[in-house]
């Protein structure tokens, strides 16, 4: 989120692996839409991607 650093107090946010989620509904839609000619073959797969906490000056120092 680009703005989130800009704010008068900058606000902490979840970074998201934006290109990684990109590429991965591509690959994950062509995998799908090859199987329509053989269903049987095809499994679907669940991606779990890693998003990255960003702290800025909204949240409170650790204690």
């Amino acid at each position: 989120m680009p703005s989130a650093a800009a704010a008068a107090v900058p606000f902490t946010s979840v970074r998201q692996p934006a290109v990684t989620m990109g590429a991965l509904a591509a690959e994950l839609l062509l995998e799908e839409t090859e199987a329509q000619g053989a269903p049987t073959a095809h499994e679907h797969r669940r991606v779990v991607l890693q998003p990255e906490l960003v702290v800025r000056g909204s949240s409170l120092p650790a204690r």
